[in-house]
């Protein structure tokens, strides 16, 4: 299984999803992503996207220690369902 990363910062919505959708056609089942972004509808987007796409969202998460960087939000999906 491997891991891939995907920054979105600085993309507002659609885009982070868009760019996240477009990572996950390069993967196969059970492969991960790492997604950075800071656009506020992030967390709502990647939440209800998973939900319609069949794929896990296995953790989302504030990254205060990484705010400063322009990382609010991590999350990591799995290509496929759990």
């Amino acid at each position: 299984m491997a891991k891939h990363t995907l920054d979105a910062r600085g993309r507002a919505c659609p885009m982070p999803i868009v760019e996240l959708m477009r990572t996950m056609q390069t993967m196969t089942d059970g492969d991960t992503v790492e997604v950075m972004a800071n656009d506020r509808a992030f967390p709502a987007d990647v939440t209800a996207w998973c939900k319609k796409t069949s794929n896990t969202l296995v953790s989302l998460t504030l990254s205060a220690s990484l705010v400063d960087e322009g990382v609010d939000h991590i999350a990591v999906v799995k290509k496929g369902a759990a």
